[in-house]
């Protein structure tokens, strides 16, 4: 009982939050759509230029192109996600960056793109959290320090659809409760399918929205990778969704992002179902049948892009997870419930025209009922194909 009123407290203020962002976003984009933003259409589109104080910039300019231009009702008249709102998005104000370190983007890669992102991450334990969100020192003896080494690789299927494919390494070093963890391995390896429904709309307040289906097998338990020990840990945070440790898992993923000069406004949504497994409990010395909760994680992040040039930003990302209570099979759960919530500021910039670069350290805001942990890392994004002979970002 204690559990869920903690819970549902958390889960008040984290909803209280989201919807101070929410209304913040509206408020950005409202202020977008009056404002002129730079769109150049291509030469096959009859030289017509959405905006009417703007010349088309094809040479071969007809006379369509020389009128006043196209009203505000028919530059909105475009279709979720069609060629031509691809076309518009295509053309519309967006910069190659390395983008945050914990948020997948909704927008997707052209058909036949290939792209890899390199992700290193190192949760430090610091402290536990108590059941009442309260902080209270290690126990004697104790420490635990995890690093994380994920590749993202995606690839177009399609306009709107990819694969996606997240082979990682994990390291764990661990002392206490009487045995030693000193070692790494694959870690579970997740994978699956993301669809774009709508593409954001530049000349509207309308986002990008994509959902996502993965799957996540427990290569850490076929391939004996050395785990912390306990049914019911979890890897470290990082741009996939968080799931038990040795446990087969399907994750549900909501993706939405927004561009408006000089930001781009991103909000993510993981719900994951882990499959009953045997595993020894932190509070037991003997295996047991664990019934784990469903995990929902959310993440909101604005990035603020300085030098369009360079991928010069900074972007500021917020972390949440909650382990639920319940399970969507109705099974009763034997896994203890717990919340965690972080903060991190996220450098980025452009190493080369093709490489990418991101940093940052995500920082305990609050949690209850596990380790409180400090999350520094970084990315390595880099771009193949072109379209022209220029890199086309997502």
């Amino acid at each position: 009982m204690t559990y869920l009123i903690w819970f549902r407290k958390t889960d008040q203020i984290c909803l209280w939050i989201m919807t101070l962002l929410l209304i913040l976003l509206f408020q950005k984009t409202a202020i977008a759509t009056q404002i002129s933003i730079p769109f150049e259409p291509p030469c096959n589109s009859g030289g017509k230029h959405p905006l009417p104080h703007k010349k088309s910039p094809c040479k071969n300019n007809s006379s369509a192109g020389k009128q006043k231009g196209t009203s505000p009702s028919s530059r909105r008249a475009t279709s979720l996600n069609g060629p031509d709102a691809i076309d518009a998005y295509r053309h519309s104000w967006n910069p190659l960056t390395a983008g945050p370190n914990f948020l997948p983007t909704a927008d997707s890669l052209p058909e036949g793109e290939f792209n890899a992102r390199f992700f290193f991450y190192g949760a430090l334990t610091e402290a536990q959290y108590t059941n009442s969100g309260g902080i209270t020192g290690l126990p004697q003896g104790f420490s635990r320090t995890q690093l994380l080494a994920l590749l993202a690789m995606f690839y177009g299927l399609a306009p709107n659809t990819e694969f996606l494919f997240f082979p990682s390494l994990l390291g764990t070093f661990s002392t206490g409760e009487g045995s030693v963890v000193d070692g790494a391995g694959m870690n579970d390896l997740t994978f699956g399918l993301k669809h774009r429904w709508v593409i954001q709309n530049p000349n509207t307040a309308r986002p990008s929205f994509s959902t996502s289906l993965l799957i996540t097998l427990p290569t850490t338990s076929w391939l004996g990778t050395p785990l912390p020990r306990g049914a019911g840990t979890l890897p470290p945070l990082s741009v996939i969704p968080s799931t038990y440790l040795g446990q087969p898992s399907v994750s549900a993923v909501f993706l939405t992002r927004k561009n408006v000069k000089p930001f781009r406004i991103y909000g993510d949504f993981f719900y994951t179902y882990s499959f009953p497994g045997s595993g020894v409990l932190p509070e037991s010395t003997h295996s047991t049948f664990n019934q784990f909760g469903d995990i929902a994680q959310y993440r909101f992040a604005v990035e603020d892009i300085i030098n369009d040039q360079k991928g010069l930003g900074f972007i500021i990302e917020f972390v949440g997870l909650s382990a639920l209570p319940f399970s969507i099979d109705g099974n009763i759960v034997n896994v203890h419930p717990f919340n965690l919530f972080g903060v991190q500021p996220t450098f980025e910039i452009n190493v080369t025209p093709r490489l990418a670069l991101s940093a940052g350290v995500l920082l305990p805001a609050f949690g209850n009922n596990e380790f409180l942990t400090t999350t520094p890392n970084f990315s390595l994004w880099y771009y193949w194909g072109s379209v022209d002979g220029k890199v086309l970002p997502r």
